[in-house]
């Protein structure tokens, strides 16, 4: 978060909205719109910009203003919680600084109450949840309704006309985006999802795609284009490519973005994927073990795809909301048409003796890592790909990884492997 950022987004006179508040100074009612933006999709507070049309909004606060922010969120609310809070010091006035105040429902202990009341956000502006609206936000502060509300449904192996799954492997990714109550009423813009598209056909991921399908052979690739079912308010971007004369392309992409239906509802959500589809099988009538340095490339490569700065304006855009409140990829799924130790053999990994094994992981990711961040990013993959490894009971993944990390990714990808090796 820069100054710049900031400036921009107060020059293009965004209106307080959902999930975007302005505050002059520190007040009473900075708790109350934390709680009610915990409650709801989340959301920032720029602390130090005025709501009123002078010629300059940002006029900043002292330091100090941190503290009462947090003394107010722990004395005013119900669990005791704060939000991030990022400084952004003002050059030209020394002492003072925009803050930067970020709520993420994720990280809340949801429902934040205030004197027994549960703040709610809507159209802007702060309101209290009515019996039905607490009901709701109670139920779901069980381990078990948090853990199903944060997750995307269920994914599936793609399957052929005998029912058999007609993929290796599959993963995929996503995240709820919080829409501007106004946009829940509009159907997705055609302009916004070809930019979405256009950000896709230059993220990581196809930069992962395309080495790999030149790993494989020279071929073809189509970049992500609208494919199969689209709808007013759903879209299916889709992405191929492999070697020349192969039946089938080895290797898909597909994006989906799905806003549910809403009428009458004061908020609503972007449904966002982003998953992999791996046909071997079918492409060269045989399947073959996946190493792990390809697989962390290509988890890798899908998460900072959700991250990259245009895709997430992209998705801002069709949500009409300010990519300042974009959240992050909430979790992988991983499912093989085969036994797992069958998909990772020739990694060096060991199977326990009658451990059992498995086809699939469904992992949540931890909301403390900041996934725009490498590094953290990278800690994170390793725990997973350490937790499908240890339920499909294989040992090794810990040494395999450093190893991994000890050099390059490109330099691992580069050494050779066993010629029928993903």
């Amino acid at each position: 978060m820069t100054l710049e950022r900031v400036r921009e987004l107060v020059a293009i006179g965004q209106p307080e909205s959902l999930t975007l508040e302005y505050k002059e100074k520190y007040t009473p009612r900075i708790p109350t719109s934390v709680a009610a933006m915990a409650n709801s999709y989340g959301g920032v507070i720029l602390v130090g910009v005025t709501e009123s049309n002078v010629d300059d909004r940002v006029v900043g606060v002292p330091e100090g203003t941190i503290v009462q922010i947090v003394n107010g969120c722990h004395q005013t609310l119900e669990p005791p919680w704060e939000p991030e809070i990022i400084p952004v010091p003002l050059p030209e006035t020394e002492g003072r600084m925009i803050l930067v105040v970020r709520v993420d429902p994720a990280k809340a202990s949801r429902p934040l109450l205030i004197q027994g009341a549960a703040p709610i956000r809507l159209h802007g502006r702060n309101s209290v949840a009515d019996r039905a609206g607490l009901a709701r936000l109670i139920n779901e502060a069980t381990p078990q309704a948090v853990a199903a509300g944060l997750r995307l449904p269920p994914a599936d192996l793609p399957m052929d006309d005998q029912g058999k799954p007609s993929a290796d492997f599959l993963v995929r990714t996503g995240m709820f985006v919080p829409v501007d109550a106004a946009a829940t009423w509009r159907p997705l813009s055609e302009r916004n999802v070809q930019a979405f598209a256009d950000a896709l056909n230059n993220s990581p991921l196809h930069q992962a795609l395309f080495r790999w399908c030149a790993s494989i052979g020279e071929g073809g690739m189509n970049p992500f284009h609208r494919s199969g079912f689209n709808r007013a308010r759903r879209v299916r971007l889709l992405w191929q490519g492999g070697p020349d004369g192969a039946p089938a392309y080895p290797l898909e992409a597909v994006a989906r973005i799905d806003l549910p239906d809403a009428y009458g509802a004061p908020v609503s959500h972007l449904q966002v994927s982003l998953e992999v589809v791996a046909r071997f099988q079918h492409a060269f009538g045989r399947s073959a073990p996946l190493s792990v340095a390809r697989l962390h490339e290509l988890v890798d490569a899908l998460t900072a795809s959700l991250v990259d700065d245009k895709v997430t304006g992209a998705l801002a855009a069709l949500a009409g909301v300010d990519p300042l409140v974009m959240p992050q990829p909430l979790g992988l799924d991983f499912l093989s048409s085969t036994d797992m130790p069958d998909l990772l053999a020739g990694n060096g990994l060991a199977s326990v003796p009658d451990a059992g094994t498995s086809r699939g992981a469904n992992l949540l990711a931890d909301p403390g890592v900041d996934q725009r961040d490498a590094a953290e990013r990278r800690a994170l993959i390793d725990s997973w790909l350490q937790q499908i490894s240890l339920d499909a009971g294989l040992l090794g993944m810990e040494k395999v990884l450093e190893q991994l990390h000890g050099t390059s990714l490109e330099q691992q990808l580069r050494r050779p492997h066993r010629t029928d090796a993903l």
